[in-house]
């Protein structure tokens, strides 16, 4: 063999004494990677003890996710690390005892030394021959001892303890999840009432304004990242509230049901049939529709057609002068023209009546999606709201007996502490409804009564008070929970007390809750209560939701 020969000969040696010595480094290492990527994932399992971080199986799974990544990342880290020939020939030298062969036949090959041909082939020669004789197997093992890896499982026994033993975290974990989850589709839903609302042609531009801007209110605060339950609530009550005011407003603008009385005038016209049929069914739309072919109609008609329309014309303005002044007025002068054989002026009141119908149409429309959508709004306020006593439920069902008792008083505070937010409401201005719950136990969060509780059926509403004077006081009956023979039939006047309140009514719950509640809230901002506190409120009346 030539002296490259040889050299390449020892080279090969050294390249593979290399990756054995990176085999037992990584062999030597792997243990404490091990170790950390344990150790981690414990803290983070400690920590989830103290706040609600994570479950107990994604803590397993992220633990064993760090194991893999802290093995690959030392596993690169070892065996893509390059060394020189120099280095590896004098490891070589330090591990298999070869006296600085190695080193100087690699020194000699690069030109270190100035040695003469014969010795430098003599000395490679021997530096090979002591190379063959190296047994790496038994002088470079692939061993590990088992106190390198205790740490390890050390760390791995305290994380499956506390993995197993149950987390005072898990049930609030589960509510914050379920909420947030709640909330996100709330919003979504509420993202796709405000593009329907933008798209509805029915309504006009400033009344398509007016109705989203309360969604958009909504949307901004519940897309905020950690929004808390309190502050959805809130901001959907909020909203909820706005819609329903912009519906009674729209409402006061569109023709009152009463407006059909004047259809019995005019349906004594057979010219103002179609017209006095649309009132009397309460087609705004089509009333107005109506009101404008009769206009386009007037020239064709005869004198006594045209008589007998002013006369109808002139009996349902005096009908409407009480219900709607501006509609009435424009009939009355559609009446005076037709009398005075004035065509072009009885079309033009008539015109202008039908486009007062109209803009009443489109009031009426806005007022009933505004309640539409009101109403959706009341119905993401309690998805919301039994969100967390939901997922605190499942929770409890789901997790450790020894653990039961706890999640059961997260979830009841959760879900909006029924009963004390019953009396919180005991000292509102509507006291008999707060009574009327928070004295029959606690209910649930989505307002089904509990064991031994329940909503009332009807409640007593207290005659007018003069509040002219000092006032009195008064109250809202709520003996029909415990003594419900003492309440009568529903519907039906109470029986005689001489303890009772007299001049009022009994009205079915459903029916006044809504006012409780929109005037519950509509004084939250001002009530001096803590924000933070604000929210039982809100709770306690999504718990009484009939």
């Amino acid at each position: 063999m030539t002296p490259d020969d040889d050299f390449r000969a020892l080279g090969t040696y050294l390249g593979q004494w290399d990756a054995r010595r990176r085999q037992t480094t990584l062999w030597a290492w792997l243990p404490r990677a091990v170790a950390a990527a344990l150790l981690v994932g414990l803290v983070v399992a400690l920590a989830a003890r103290a706040r609600p971080l994570l479950a107990a199986a994604e803590i397993a799974l992220l633990a064993a996710a760090l194991v893999l990544v802290a093995a690959a990342a030392t596993a690169v880290a070892v065996l893509a690390q390059r060394r020189s020939l120099a280095e590896r020939a004098r490891f070589a030298d330090r591990r298999f005892g070869l006296r600085e062969r190695a080193t100087t036949a690699v020194e000699i090959h690069a030109g270190q030394h100035d040695v003469p041909p014969a010795l430098a082939a003599r000395q490679l020669g021997d530096a090979l021959a002591a190379a063959k004789a190296v047994d790496v197997q038994r002088q470079l093992p692939l061993t590990t001892r088992p106190a390198e890896w205790l740490p390890a499982l050390a760390a791995l026994l305290a994380l499956a303890l506390a993995l197993w033993l149950p987390n005072p975290q898990a049930a609030l974990l589960a509510r914050q999840r379920a909420v947030a989850a709640a909330v996100g589709q709330q919003a979504a839903a509420l993202a796709e009432l405000s593009e329907q609302i933008a798209a509805d042609e029915s309504l006009t531009p400033e009344q398509r304004d007016a109705l989203q801007q309360p969604l958009e209110e909504a949307l901004t605060t519940l897309n905020e990242p950690g929004v808390s339950q309190a502050e959805a609530l809130a901001a959907l009550s909020e909203a909820e509230t706005e819609l329903r005011e912009l519906g009674q407003t729209f409402d006061h603008a569109a023709v009152s049901a009463s407006v059909a009385a004047a259809a019995d005038a005019l349906s004594r016209s057979a010219a103002a049939g179609e017209l006095a049929e649309a009132l009397q069914e309460a087609e705004t739309a089509q009333a107005a529709t109506a009101a404008g072919e009769l206009a386009d109609a007037l020239p064709q008609l005869d004198d006594a057609a045209r008589q007998e329309l002013a006369e109808s014309l002139a009996e349902a303005a005096a009908a409407l002068a009480a219900t709607d002044a501006a509609l009435a007025e424009q009939l009355d002068r559609a009446a005076e023209a037709l009398a005075q054989d004035d065509t072009a002026g009885a079309q033009e009141a008539l015109r202008e009546a039908a486009q007062g119908l109209n803009e009443a149409a489109q009031a009426g429309a806005a007022a009933e999606r505004a309640a539409q959508t009101a109403g959706e709004l009341g119905a993401a306020r309690q998805q919301v709201a039994a969100a967390g006593a939901t997922a605190t439920t499942e929770q409890a069902q789901a997790g450790q007996e020894g653990a039961a008792g706890e999640t059961g008083q997260q979830g009841e505070g959760a879900a909006g502490q029924s009963g004390g937010a019953g009396q919180a409401g005991d000292t509102g201005p509507e006291g008999g409804a707060g009574q009327t719950t928070g004295g029959e136990g606690q209910g649930s969060a989505t307002g089904g009564p509990s064991a031994g509780g329940g909503h009332v059926e009807n409640v007593f509403v207290p005659a007018p008070v003069d509040l002219s004077g000092e006032g009195q006081n008064v109250e809202l009956e709520v003996q029909c929970l415990s003594d419900p023979a003492a309440c009568g039939p529903p519907g039906q006047p109470l029986p005689s007390d001489p303890s009772r309140p007299t001049g009022g009514s009994v009205v079915p719950f459903d029916q006044v809750f809504g006012d409780y509640r929109d005037a519950a809230f509509e004084a939250l901002p001002g009530s001096g209560i803590p924000p933070g506190l604000q929210g039982l409120v809100r709770d306690y009346f999504s718990a009484l939701e009939p």
